[in-house]
């Protein structure tokens, strides 16, 4: 039934509401200690785009895990049916860091967009 109630509401044009700070938490935790699927949740142009930013993917799963706060309010994107959430938080040598993800709900998965100190 739950599953056709989002294939329904997906067909009807419907927008989830955005998770609130406490469930992307819970979430992104949960993604990681499952695996999250494919081996590193960042796409290429956050690993190989900005080399130059000096940050690597331990610094990206330590402000996961660390305490973070939505940048801004969450914002949908139409083309990809989904949420992206701007998270302000810190690299392990506790330098401000901003990560971009991009959640998926239904598989309790995620990808990390771009960040950037």
């Amino acid at each position: 039934m739950y599953k056709e109630a989002l294939d329904k509401m997906s067909t009807l044009g419907y927008r989830p509401h955005y998770l609130s700070e406490a469930e992307l938490r819970a979430l992104l935790v949960e993604a990681l200690e499952n695996g999250n699927g494919p081996d590193n949740p960042e796409t290429f142009h956050a690993r190989y785009d900005h080399v130059d930013r000096g940050l690597t993917l331990d610094d990206v799963i330590h402000g996961i895990e660390h305490n973070w706060t939505y940048e801004r309010p969450p914002e949908f994107n139409d083309n990809e049916w989904q949420w992206k959430y701007r998270l302000a938080t810190e690299t392990i040598e506790g330098e401000p860091l901003t990560i971009i993800v991009a959640v998926d709900t239904r598989c309790k998965t995620f990808e990390v967009i771009t960040r950037w100190k």
